[in-house]
């Protein structure tokens, strides 16, 4: 089975029916998800909890998935002071993707089929929605089925279209049980960045690192990647990136970055231009092609500052590293003005809200 994801927002939640002290700091934040529950549980409802979503959304534009930075932009609320469904300004619909505990009884062990049979309430359309599915049956899995195919094609094309991250891919009947924080091969997420991604890749300077943890200790990891404004001369951050690199390219960077090239964390150049605070500086030395999902603004990253928003800059969501380019100097790295351009180009546009 295959779930049209809206994950782009990126704001997982996991819903409870009965909120703890430590819960409700997040759930004061959405009085209108509180209401959106209540007004779609069937009454036979009792306990739940519930893989889902929450999701900006323009229910005056024909229920438009607005981006992160929308849903960020909401009343944050106090400590002593709750917020009014009648003050909030961004709507959010609840995307369900799975159930995993449903009036007493523990659902994870049960497979994908008989889980769906769980799942409670009527949809309504910008406020309540189950993820949109197609079921492949065992027997029409394969790749030579050009009808099946085209089908799956046709459902990326749709989630694409509609501003969702990609698909995930599940096993409906074996070992299809939900395992919380694990991963398995029973679930695959196919993303538009494995697909496509950007128009065109960029060419980054690594600036800086922070120490690896778990498996990558002894090593940097991630890196903090810059494009170059010419006008200026300054190296601009665009983004963290930690994937696409194998252990090999992580010992060499190891033994490539010392003595001169890098720069303890209180040795900030005053030509880095960034809200990042990485363990060490490096001395702008590489050219890497990085390659991500879509453009978005940040507070943190300061490429094209002013260019595109007033006071944030552009980052690129999802990044991995492709190549190192050893044919560039640094200097030679994607511009300011190259991401601006390729901002403006991608597929999704954003809604760019000034203000801070």
């Amino acid at each position: 089975m295959m779930d049209n994801v809206p994950k782009f927002t990126n704001y997982l939640m996991d819903l409870y029916a009965y909120f703890q002290e430590m819960e409700m700091k997040t759930t004061s934040r959405f009085p209108d998800l509180i209401n959106i529950i209540n007004d779609t549980c069937n009454k036979d409802t009792m306990t739940f909890i519930i893989d889902a979503e929450v999701v900006a959304i323009d229910r005056k534009n024909g229920g438009k998935l607005l981006s992160f930075q929308e849903l960020s932009s909401r009343d944050r609320g106090s400590k002593n002071s709750s917020i009014l469904v009648d003050n909030i300004k961004v709507d959010i619909c609840v995307f369900v993707f799975d159930v995993m505990f449903a009036n007493g009884e523990q659902l994870l062990g049960f497979p994908l089929r008989e889980r769906r049979k769980c799942l409670f309430g009527d949809e309504k359309t910008g406020y309540f929605e189950y993820s949109k599915e197609i079921t492949v049956e065992m027997d029409d899995a394969d790749v030579a089925n050009k009808a099946i195919v085209s089908k799956m094609n046709q459902f990326f094309d749709e989630a694409f279209h509609s501003s969702c991250e990609g698909l995930m891919v599940k096993s409906l009947d074996v070992e299809a049980g939900y395992l919380p924080s694990k991963r398995s091969d029973s679930w695959l997420k196919v993303k538009r960045d494995y697909v496509e991604g950007l128009n065109d890749s960029l060419d980054l300077v690594p600036i800086g690192a922070w120490y690896g943890n778990g498996r990558k200790a002894g090593w940097y990891s991630p890196f903090l990647m810059a494009c170059y404004d010419p006008d200026t001369e300054e190296y601009q951050s665009v983004c963290r990136v930690m994937s696409g690199f194998s252990d090999a390219f992580y010992k060499e960077m190891k033994e490539f970055f010392v003595d001169e090239k890098m720069l303890s964390k209180n040795e900030k150049p005053v030509y880095y231009q960034t809200g990042e605070e990485p363990d060490m500086w490096f001395s702008p030395e590489l050219v890497w092609e990085i390659r991500g999902a879509d453009f978005t603004v940040s507070p943190v990253h300061h490429a094209a500052m002013g260019l595109v928003h007033p006071s944030r800059g552009i980052s690129v969501r999802f990044p991995r590293f492709i190549r190192a380019r050893l044919d560039k100097k640094p200097s030679d790295c994607s511009t300011n003005m190259d991401i601006v351009e390729m901002f403006h180009l991608q597929t999704r546009k954003m809604d760019v809200r000034g203000g801070s």
